[in-house]
């Protein structure tokens, strides 16, 4: 919407400008701005830095523990999978210890993933780009980056990420 002009102060009849009529939007020193809601993102200077920074940590260990985990766990399924005859064909167990082992492989990349993702943003946080949209610029909500402190897109550039 357009902004309006100011207009011009009125003169009296001797030719000196008439004060402005006070109103009520006139006393307000400046004019409201929006009230911040859970749904307006924080701009990357009103975030916690050090909250931040103890949550992508947590998040590293936690993942690091899973990758311990799962590579423990493919350990056991290949050992395993070395008893068990090579026909797959003929042997009921034979694919569901591949399938088994194909999983865990799949939820230990996953995880790794993760771990860069993690390690990436920490990087950010150092660098003080964290919590800023990679694709738009605008700032992350806090909410998104409680839940996803890995993130690098707002909610609407990741979503068209997807399409």
């Amino acid at each position: 919407m357009p902004r309006k002009a100011p207009t011009a102060p009125q003169t009296t009849i001797r030719g000196t400008p008439e004060p402005a009529p006070v109103t009520q939007q006139t006393q307000q020193t400046p004019p409201k701005q929006k009230t911040q809601t859970a749904q307006t993102p924080q701009t990357p200077q009103e975030l916690d830095a050090a909250y931040f920074a103890r949550l992508i940590d947590e998040r590293m260990e936690q993942t690091r523990e899973q990758i311990s985990t799962l590579t423990a766990v493919i350990r056991e399924v290949t050992l395993a999978a070395k008893d068990i005859p090579a026909d797959d064909e003929h042997d009921p167990e034979g694919t569901t210890v591949s399938v088994e082992r194909a999983n865990e492989v799949a939820l230990l990349a996953a995880a790794e993933t993760s771990l860069l993702d993690l390690m990436e943003a920490q990087e950010r946080l150092n660098t003080d780009s964290y919590g800023i949209c990679e694709r738009c610029g605008t700032a992350i909500p806090t909410a998104r980056l409680e839940i996803r402190p890995e993130t690098r897109f707002c909610v609407e550039c990741a979503s068209v990420r997807r399409r």
